[in-house]
């Protein structure tokens, strides 16, 4: 599983949208500016998002996004899958997954779909953390400030 930026912006916006489910639609300006993200880059994840059943897109004065499903039905891996769009497998194709296998590459692999596994269980109502400011996430171990994430990946098999 690649975690890139798009997925890191896709995931926070998702969760967002979990927390304030009950206050209406927010806009992807609205998104961006709280968490201090670039619009455009947002806007086009949020229309993946879309496309892809996660989120649904309201026009009009008071448009903007809001949850498609229950955020106990959405798991973390649907969000990272639809942040990244097609270019995900363009990557993967890059990377060589096409290649032959590399001595000892099988047990990466393995561990690469267990990871992929836990995610897909892992929903959006599950991720508890609470943000208050922006930009980003809290500087806890476990997370990284959005502005800090790299569009590189941080791992593939």
């Amino acid at each position: 599983m690649l975690l890139t930026r798009r997925a890191c912006y896709g995931l926070l916006a998702v969760h967002h949208l979990a927390e304030h489910a009950g206050e209406g639609s927010f806009s992807a300006n609205d998104l961006a500016e709280f968490y201090g993200l670039p619009l455009g880059a947002l806007a086009k994840i949020l229309q993946r998002l879309a496309a892809d059943g996660v989120l649904i897109s309201h026009r009009g004065i008071k448009g903007g996004y809001t949850l498609a499903r229950d955020p106990r039905r959405i798991s973390v891996f649907d969000v990272l899958k639809a942040s990244e769009g097609s270019r995900r497998s363009e990557m993967q194709r890059e990377q060589g997954w096409q290649l032959k296998p590399v001595t000892g590459c099988r047990g990466l692999c393995q561990v690469s779909q267990v990871v992929e596994d836990m995610l897909r269980e892992l929903k959006i109502e599950d991720i508890e953390e609470k943000v208050s400011s922006p930009p980003g996430l809290s500087p806890d171990a476990s997370s990284v400030r959005a502005s800090q994430l790299d569009d590189q990946t941080t791992g593939s098999c």
